[in-house]
């Protein structure tokens, strides 16, 4: 299973793609610049936005537990 911040990273190729919309890139970039602002650490995240960025992973690479 692909850790959260591996997630994480292999999403903000999708940012100001026309793969996501408007709301979604700005999620993206919300939270990968989160995660860069804290080295890494996810823990910040809601279990909502968790469950957030797993659907848009599993949307555009496949299961979220690959």
């Amino acid at each position: 299973m692909k850790s959260l911040g591996a997630k994480i990273q292999q999403l903000e190729g999708l940012i100001d793609t026309k793969d996501v919309n408007e709301k979604t890139n700005a999620f993206l970039v919300k939270v990968v610049q989160g995660c860069k602002d804290r080295h890494g650490d996810t823990r910040w995240l809601s279990s909502g936005q968790v469950e957030w960025l797993d659907d848009i992973y599993k949307r555009h690479f496949g299961d979220a537990d690959e």
